[in-house]
């Protein structure tokens, strides 16, 4: 078998492997038995018809492709072992004598040499930064007393008794009504909201929202136009002029409870105002810290990357990485604002295919990520162990008891594999904290 090999753009390696007639005997006259036990001829018994009148019936060009698979199957091993490259993904097959054969009236096997070449997307190698020299600020989260007073705030108001009022709407009261989202006339997809709720003087919208139906009255009609500034998040609506029909269907004033020691016990088992206003503390700033801690990691691994090189990296694995950026973006759009992912994409006005080209930086900077974590990983020698993956397992069984499906999947090899992945990974960027 001899193999020569050509280096193209994106880091693909293509392979051209080429056996000789010798060395394709054995495969042929294989791929024709196994044909032979499949098929069946006038006269003779299912896979006892005699193999040269098999050889005529089929004809060269299938007993060539099972040949080839059979090639394939006995030789890939040796072949990326010969090669010693690391790939990305299953390579593609070109049979380069196959159509050349077909036209032949000769025996394949042994008359002439297989030629078939495998396309390889490689995993881009890396040129690494020190990154044990890498030196990042890490934040230090504080809490303020205008989010605790925030959050009493919010707790008051869920808890706060509505009293109906026929008097104009004053800030602070609480509206019910059906609003409408016009753009030079049209309705806004998804701008209608039927029964909405809102307190004014919350910047539901923006903070000209409520301004405008200050002195509303009940069953009156409140018609103005708002202008979206050219950074607001929602794309739909940035950089617009945004027509409001709002129709008044309630109003409630909110008597809220007072903040003191009866209000905290009837919150939970706190004994005083002074405890509970300790735990939103506590509660607000473990979730400060979790999120400090993320953009560290985050910023960790930006500038890894920022200095080190990599080779180029393969399409296949860019689209992999969209592929699942995708699936991630659909369970977030079912989730998080209850649309099918056709309506997501009419309500942001693109196309699919429009979107995923947006998303190849990202999926690129992601590849990049996951490089960087499976190589230090490899030099620092870190690895996923029995009881780690066991207990993670565990954690699993606890949270999806109820998923058959998922429950059946954790002893596959592949789920297995993910999850070593995942504590690889999780430990690596835990290592490289160490090192900053």
């Amino acid at each position: 078998m001899k193999i020569e090999t050509k280096k193209l753009p994106k880091n693909i390696l293509e392979a051209k492997i080429i056996l000789e007639p010798e060395e394709m005997k054995p495969f042929y006259s294989e791929a024709l038995q196994k044909i032979t036990a499949s098929t069946t001829l006038p006269g003779f018994r299912p896979g006892k018809a005699p193999l040269d009148l098999v050889e005529q019936e089929v004809g060269d060009y299938k007993i060539l492709e099972e040949a080839v698979s059979l090639v394939i199957e006995k030789k890939y091993e040796d072949i990326i072992k010969k090669l010693n490259i690391e790939i990305a993904a299953p390579p593609k097959l070109e049979i380069v004598s196959l159509r050349e054969m077909s036209r032949r009236d000769k025996k394949i096997a042994q008359e002439n040499e297989l030629i078939f070449k495998l396309i390889f997307a490689l995993i881009p190698k890396i040129k690494l930064t020190n990154y044990k020299k890498i030196k990042i600020k890490k934040e230090k989260p504080e809490i303020k007393n205008e989010e605790i007073e925030k959050t009493l705030e919010n707790l008051q108001e869920s808890r706060a008794a509505q009293l109906r009022k026929i008097t104009p709407a004053q800030k602070g009261n609480l509206i019910k009504a059906d609003v409408e989202m016009f753009h030079d006339l049209v309705p806004l997809e998804h701008g209608l909201q039927k029964d909405a709720a809102f307190i004014l003087g919350k910047d539901y919208y923006l903070a000209e929202f409520s301004q405008n139906l200050i002195g509303a009255r009940e069953g009156g009609l409140k018609e103005f136009t708002l202008n979206y500034p050219s950074n607001y998040p929602d794309k739909q609506l940035a950089g617009k002029k945004i027509d409001f029909k709002v129709k008044i269907k309630e109003i409630f004033e909110l008597k809220l409870p007072e903040l003191n020691d009866f209000f905290a016990q009837n919150l939970g088992n706190y004994k005083n105002i002074e405890e509970l206003k300790n735990q939103i503390k506590n509660n607000l700033l473990a979730e400060k810290e979790r999120k400090t801690e993320e953009r560290f990691e985050i910023k960790i691994l930006e500038e890894i990357i920022k200095q080190s090189e990599f080779e180029e990296i393969p399409d296949i694995l860019v689209e992999k990485e969209i592929a699942k950026m995708m699936i991630e973006m659909n369970g977030s759009v079912k989730n998080m604002l209850g649309l099918e992912f056709t309506d997501y994409l009419n309500m942001i006005k693109k196309t699919e295919d429009e979107l995923k080209k947006e998303l190849v930086p990202q999926a690129e900077e992601r590849i990049k990520t996951a490089l960087i974590v499976r190589e230090i990983a490899l030099k620092e020698k870190i690895s996923a162990e029995k009881t780690e993956i066991e207990e993670e397992k565990e954690k699993i069984r606890k949270t999806y008891a109820d998923k058959k499906n998922i429950i059946d999947s954790l002893e596959t090899d592949g789920f297995r594999k993910y999850l070593e992945n995942i504590i690889i990974s999780r430990k690596t960027i835990e290592h490289l904290k160490g090192f900053v």
